[in-house]
């Protein structure tokens, strides 16, 4: 439970400096990474085979870190470096997803519907 507590703290302290629009230049790769592997990290705590595993947090942290990311990279008051770190480890979350959708049709279809967002944000991005 304390793994758990402190894989919560770990996120959430990460997601604020993601979000935070005021981030010191240099120190982007740093903020990013650390969102993605305490993101990856929290999901791994409720996977199959743990002691609370939760295949509905599992997804859903996963997903928060994925399209953070790409709303991310779609955000042109980050700067140029910020949205270009953040395509360049976008890979990350959506390999965790695929890895938890599996080969199942279902699965599939929603590794798809990922792929076409990144196609829209891609578009839509200039990247």
């Amino acid at each position: 439970m304390k793994q758990t507590a402190s894989c919560y703290q770990a996120f959430f302290s990460a997601e604020d400096r993601f979000l935070n629009p005021h981030i010191v230049p240099g120190f982007e790769p740093d903020v990013i990474v650390d969102f993605i592997q305490s993101g990856i990290t929290l999901a791994a705590c409720y996977q199959s085979g743990t002691q609370t595993p939760n295949p509905l947090l599992q997804e859903l942290f996963l997903r928060r870190v994925f399209f953070n990311l790409l709303k991310a990279i779609d955000h042109r008051g980050h700067s140029r470096i910020f949205r270009r770190v953040c395509w360049d480890y976008l890979h990350c979350p959506l390999l965790a997803l695929k890895k938890y959708y599996g080969d199942s049709q279902t699965g599939k279809q929603r590794f798809l519907s990922l792929q076409r967002e990144i196609r829209q944000v891609q578009h839509t991005s200039g990247f």
